[in-house]
Parts: structure tokens; C-alpha cells; sequence
């Protein structure tokens, strides 16, 4: 069995709703991981996801899949090679339109850490083992001390990865910057069904529940969540308490995740608004500032960055810190946050939210290109 069908449904639902906005105004989408889609992505979203790797030359640049749209592998390629298909991590730090809203306005970075291919060489191959452990422990160093000297907040961004290294590697090179596991495992090779077949007993065995657990040992900040175990006939699979996004199966969840942070991938428009209304984070492959939601309902892009003070919706690094404890309180009344309201209060600055914030992310920026993984 696959989870295909519901991954390409929702996928696609979101493409042809972009690809409706992009006929009627001629709107270009810059490629995933890019610069462009970065920029772009930082300024209209409360923030964006990226995936980044480490080249052979040491370089860590901004890209997903394991090879490059011309066949090689970002691993055992040097940055020269594939400078045409992948953007510097480096480079985009210089850019003081993304950095200043990452550090001063609250905006939140979920930093993914791929590890290699087999085929690649990196990493040990095929055989794993230290080598892997070396070379994510080596990208993680580089990235911590690259965010650190940024004075990007702890509280405004997260490492994850699929790779189970990631927990002993953030032990001795995160910076005191906070991670998380992917859940259930995907593999670094095969194509999308095969990726998806693999995974699919740890899907079975892993439980929301069981997942939240984990995470919390962990001491993980958030729980990155597939969208299938809260929509569809997908969310009853895993073996124990299922939960949703309505009626008593978000009942459930509400009382098993206790206000810890969930952020849900992929968010198609149509599902978007009681992801946010359930109190959870979207990471979305539609960020457009002028796409709506179907019907024609008037979408905020920046739910969590840009609160609504007395009807109004206003940059939260500009409002008093009087209503900034306003909303904080709002919000932890409504979704039943655990957390005290003087730790959350001390969390929330000019420049950081709360964990809990609901935000709205930009997958790889602005969306994944559909021929990407």
C-alpha cells in the first residue's frame, strides 16, 4: 500500500490553485531553495523552510534532492559544479532583507539537514556508520556557527532531518540552537513511490501520539506532522489513537499535544484555515501574497507575525508590549497552551514569538517545484 494517492491529491490541489493565479496575473514562481524564493518567501510569510547540504569542498548550499537537475551529487561535487542549480547558504545570510527579518521581526527558519545519497561516496556510502555521523556533524557545526554569528534567536528557528543522527550530532554541534526528527523515516534513495513504500510500516507502527512522545524526550521545540495523520482516511493507519483537524479526532489531539507546537506539511489552500484555526502551523507550497483561499476568503499570511490588535492587523516588532502580552494570553486561552504565562511572556520580545505562535511557512521558500521530491 502507498500513501501516494492522498500525498498527490492535496499536492496538486495546491498546484492548480497557484497555477490559477499565476494565468489570471502573471506571476512567476522562482525555483525552490533559491535565493529569490527566499526573499520572497521571509517578506510575505511568517517564515520559510529550507533544505541544505553539505558540497564536497565543504560549501553548504541550499537544495533538496539528492542530485542536481544535471546528475550530480551536491556531496561528492564541488560548489563550482552545481553553482548553477543550488545557492549558497552563505549567500543568502548576506542578504540583509532576509537576515533582519529572521533576527529583528519574529520571522521563524526551519532548517532541514539532508544527508547524502549512497551512491554519492559522502557519508560512508552504503555503509553509513561514523562517516555519516561526521559529515551531518560537520554540516550542523557549519550552519550553527553560521546563524550564530548572525544573532539569529534561539527561539526563531529549528533543525531537522530525516536522518537519525541528527539527535547525537545536535548534542555536541547544534549551538544551543533546538532540533527535531522527521518522522517516519524517508530514505535518501529511490524515487517518490519507493521513498513513500519504504516509510510506510514506520508509518503504521508510529502513532501521533507515540511521535509526540518521542519529541518530547527529545526535547524537540515542535513536531514537524504529515498532513495524513490528520486528514483523510490515512489519519486511522498508524496503530493506536487516531486524531484530525475536526470534532472529536481534534479533541483528541488538543488533549494529547497539550499546546506543544505542530507544524503540518504539505497545507493545501482549502485545508490552510482549520489548520491555523486548530492552533497549528502550515508549511505551504503556496506562498503568494495575492492568492486567496477558495471562495474568495481574504487570507493572512502572516497569522502569528502580524497579530490583530483591536481589528487591526499590525507587524508584532512594532507593537507595545502591552498587547504583545495581550495576544500571547489570547492565544494560550484558545488553544490551551501548557506552557506558564510568565514563560511565555519572558519568550516573547520585540523580535521572538512563543513555540506555539501558528505560523504560516514557506516550503522551500515560495513551494516545491513539481518535479522535485
Amino acid at each position: 500500500m502507498s500513501l501516494q494517492p492522498v500525498w498527490m491529491k492535496v499536492y496538486f490541489m495546491t498546484l492548480v490553485l497557484s497555477a490559477k493565479y499565476v494565468r489570471s496575473m502573471g506571476w512567476s514562481k522562482p525555483r525552490e531553495n533559491s535565493i529569490e524564493a527566499l526573499l520572497y518567501g521571509i517578506e510575505h510569510a511568517d517564515g520559510v523552510e529550507m533544505d541544505l547540504r553539505l558540497t564536497a569542498d565543504g560549501e553548504v548550499v541550499i537544495h533538496h534532492d539528492p542530485r542536481t537537475p544535471n546528475g550530480l551529487y551536491p556531496e561528492s561535487s564541488d560548489y563550482s559544479e552545481i553553482s548553477s542549480h543550488s545557492d549558497l547558504f552563505e549567500d543568502l545570510l548576506s542578504k540583509e532583507n532576509f537576515t533582519s527579518r529572521w533576527v529583528d521581526e519574529g520571522r521563524f527558519v526551519c532548517l532541514e539537514l539532508k544527508a547524502p545519497h549512497p551512491s554519492s561516496g559522502a557519508g560512508g556510502g552504503w555503509f553509513r556508520g561514523a562517516a555519516m555521523r561526521r559529515h551531518m556533524s560537520e554540516l550542523m557545526q557549519k550552519v550553527s556557527q553560521m546563524i550564530e554569528h548572525e544573532s539569529v534567536p534561539v527561539s526563531s528557528t529549528v533543525f531537522y532531518s530525516f536522518d537519525p543522527y541528527i539527535t547525537k550530532v545536535a548534542a555536541s554541534h547544534s549551538g544551543g540552537y533546538r532540533h527535531a526528527r522527521l518522522m517516519p523515516k524517508l530514505r535518501q534513495w529511490g524515487g517518490w513511490n519507493i521513498q513513500r513504500a519504504a516509510a510506510f510500516p514506520s508509518f503504521v507502527a508510529t502513532s501521533v501520539p507515540r511521535m509526540l512522545s518521542r519529541q518530547r524526550k527529545l526535547g524537540a521545540p515542535m513536531l514537524p506532522l504529515a498532513l495524513e495523520y490528520l486528514e483523510g482516511w490515512t489519519r486511522h493507519i498508524p496503530i493506536g489513537t487516531s486524531v484530525g483537524l475536526k470534532g472529536k479526532g481534534l479533541q483528541r489531539f488538543n488533549e494529547i499535544r497539550k499546546g506543544h507546537p505542530v507544524y503540518v506539511w504539505p497545507a493545501p489552500l482549502d485545508i490552510e484555515p482549520r489548520i491555523l484555526d486548530a492552533g497549528l502551523s502550515c508549511i505551504s507550497d503556496a506562498i503568494d501574497s495575492n492568492l486567496q483561499y477558495p471562495g474568495g476568503a481574504e487570507r493572512c499570511m502572516r497569522p502569528a507575525t502580524m497579530p490583530e490588535i483591536e481589528g487591526v492587523r499590525m507587524p508584532w516588532n512594532e507593537i507595545s508590549e502591552g498587547d504583545r502580552k495581550d495576544v500571547v494570553r489570547r492565544w494560550r486561552k484558545r488553544w490551551s497552551w501548557s506552557t506558564t504565562l510568565e514563560e511565555l511572556e519572558r519568550i516573547s520580545t520585540v523580535n521572538t514569538l512563543p513555540w506555539e505562535a501558528p505560523r504560516l511557512i514557506g516550503h522551500r521558500g515560495v513551494g516545491k517545484d513539481p518535479r522535485t521530491l
